[in-house]
């Protein structure tokens, strides 16, 4: 069972200390990155307006995530979300943060902060 991850959910559980690989991987997924989360990280690791500690983040994330480990696909859409919002629409869970994702696809992954511990919700 794949599990694809969105660039908030990624930067997020690095933040609090999550290591979200083992844990996905615990639950019985298979993490999965698309090419333009990738992307979106080597954007904002280039942008100004990022923290020192936000940039060491994104710089930890596209280290664990170059891994082979660690597959990647392309989602093909105009946009991330778009992309996102399509595959757990296909049924795919989807590792998010962003409202607008969870209230349109059924399987999500979510970070419950009090637990600092990943939970699959389904509606």
């Amino acid at each position: 069972m794949e599990a694809i991850l969105d660039t908030n959910f990624i930067l997020h559980c690095l933040m609090k200390g999550i290591d979200f690989l083992s844990e996905l991987r615990e639950m019985g997924f298979v993490p999965v990155v698309p090419r333009e989360v990738l992307q979106e990280l080597k954007d904002l690791r280039s942008k100004d307006k990022v923290s020192h500690k936000e940039r060491t983040a994104i710089s930890l994330a596209l280290e664990m995530l170059s891994s082979k480990e660690v597959k990647k696909i392309k989602l093909g859409e105009k946009s991330v979300d778009e992309g996102l919002i399509k595959k757990g629409r296909e049924g795919v869970h989807i590792a998010t943060l962003d409202r607008e994702i969870k209230a349109k696809v059924p399987n999500k992954i979510v970070i419950r902060s009090a637990k600092k511990r990943l939970e699959v919700e389904r509606d």
